[in-house]
């Protein structure tokens, strides 16, 4: 008895001792962004923005390419991790860059990209885009930058991950500014630690910008916290930029419902599933407007491989547009694309400076 209580001393101490090993590479690897940093640009020669004209945007969580319609997801109720294998990151990335190619928008905004991460086979997705949309110019900021995640089993490991904006516009300055971060430690340490990117372009004959935002909110954040306050310090930024006579316009997963949907309407997903809560719009203020399409969701919980109109499939409304005042919004509509190969369907916004 004395040597199996010896042995099992042992387990422990060796498990405890792995555990502050993990714990202490995680701390000195982890991603401490600045509030507020300078992003690299790859910079082409872009049209000069002008007023009166109209122009597209797309906004289109992507989901690293690999969270096509034959997944499921373990954070969402499901059972898998990774995607099924690297052919269908290819496929997804192949045909969702085509997608919006054929769109010919003025400017996409993409969250979920991979630039170098175990789940997505290390593609370097943002690479891809910038020599697939090789007259745009393009920025990326990080949203996730982890050496090594853990956690569940196949662990999620590497994972270096953002959101993408590419434009047709000119692009002077790009900057990424770091929301609040609803997590904390040892929690942190191998989480998201989310920031919106802002991109300015000249207008011409305006001394004003065209300030694009590309954000994606929290969604696992508990009690819908961290999204509140990072919406109301995108929307304290946004009037900020306001105040100068810009003209702001936002594309977003927002993680959020935005349709006025009742409690009875939100809690037809299972308590014990993701559920979306709803977007506070009184935040907002006077100055902005949120803009969806409000005929069809544009995304789907992961509890299950997708099937439309089957038994235990869940949609949620949570992608769009904020807009200021001075930006007259013509259109807005979700491509009916059935999750084929995200699970978010992207929203086309047409739209133009007054």
């Amino acid at each position: 008895m004395r040597k199996i209580f010896k042995v099992l001393g042992s387990v422990i101490l060796v498990c405890v001792l792995c555990f502050g090993v993990l714990v202490g590479y995680l701390m000195a690897t982890e991603y401490k962004p600045s509030d507020v940093e300078s992003l690299n640009i790859n910079k082409k020669q872009g049209q000069v923005v002008k007023l009166n004209t109209e122009y597209s945007a797309l906004d289109w969580n992507v989901g690293y390419f690999g969270m096509d319609k034959d997944v499921d997801f373990f954070m969402d109720g499901g059972k898998m991790v990774l995607p099924i294998d690297k052919e269908h990151v290819e496929n997804n990335l192949k045909n969702i860059t085509k997608i919006i190619k054929e769109q010919n928008v003025d400017v996409a905004f993409l969250q979920e990209v991979d630039e170098n991460s175990k789940r997505t086979f290390n593609i370097n997705q943002v690479k891809y885009m910038d020599d697939y949309f090789n007259d745009n110019s393009s920025i990326f900021a990080y949203n996730f930058k982890v050496k090594y995640i853990p956690y569940p089993y196949p662990t999620l490991g590497k994972m270096n991950s953002g959101i993408y904006t590419s434009t047709k516009f000119n692009v002077e300055e790009a900057k990424r500014y770091q929301m609040p971060i609803p997590f904390t430690f040892p929690e942190r340490l191998a989480n998201l630690k989310r920031g919106f990117s802002v991109s300015y372009s000249n207008i011409e004959n305006s001394d004003k910008k065209l300030v694009l935002i590309n954000a994606h909110l929290d969604a696992y954040d508990k009690d819908n916290k961290g999204k509140i306050a990072q919406t109301k310090m995108l929307v304290e930024f946004m009037n900020s930029e306001y105040a100068k006579g810009n003209y702001i316009l936002l594309g977003a997963d927002f993680n959020q419902e935005l349709r006025d949907l009742t409690r009875e309407e939100i809690e037809r997903v299972p308590e014990n599933l993701w559920r979306a809560e709803l977007f506070d719009k009184s935040l907002l203020g006077k100055n902005f407007k949120l803009y969806y399409d409000s005929s069809r969701p544009s995304a789907r919980l992961n509890n299950k491989p997708y099937e439309k109109n089957s038994k235990n499939t869940y949609e949620f409304l949570i992608d769009g547009y904020i807009a200021s005042d001075n930006i007259e919004v013509l259109e807005v509509k979700t491509l009916e694309e059935d999750y084929n190969h995200s699970d978010h369907n992207p929203v086309k916004l047409r739209y133009r400076l007054k």
